[in-house]
């Protein structure tokens, strides 16, 4: 403990470590989003293998049906939907603020990983080209 810290500071810096790991600030998406994340583009499936089941799923999929979406917008349009329900269900007291819509970055990236090829497709710059 930090010698000018008294006791109830160290306790309440510790909690925020455990509440909000350095991780979810990350002002930039994560390393599973930086290959060629900027200039891939999704699209629905003519004929996707499943219904979405989770509700970010469910997001992205009404997001996709207005027609293709740059990776990064999809991900932070969708982050700014979620983020805004947080807020109207009360998240405002848990400082969900300080970290907006990025909050939810990873979870939508790893949703649109896992249904690649399932309900849309992710094409990269070598395949757009």
């Amino acid at each position: 403990m930090d010698e000018n810290m008294t006791g109830s500071e160290a306790a309440k810096r510790q909690m925020r470590k455990l509440l909000f790991p350095a991780s979810l600030g990350h002002t930039k998406f994560d390393d599973a989003f930086k290959p060629a994340a900027d200039v891939a583009i999704v699209r629905l499936i003519d004929s996707p293998l499943r219904l979405p089941a989770a509700p970010i799923e469910q997001r992205l999929l009404a997001k996709l049906k207005a027609g293709p979406v740059f990776f990064e917008s999809l991900v932070q349009v969708v982050a700014a939907d979620l983020y805004r329900e947080e807020l109207r269900k009360g998240a405002g007291v848990l400082d969900i603020g300080l970290f907006r819509g990025r909050l939810f970055n990873n979870d939508i990236v790893r949703e649109l990983k896992a249904a690649d090829g399932i309900l849309w497709k992710i094409y990269h710059e070598r395949e757009i080209a």
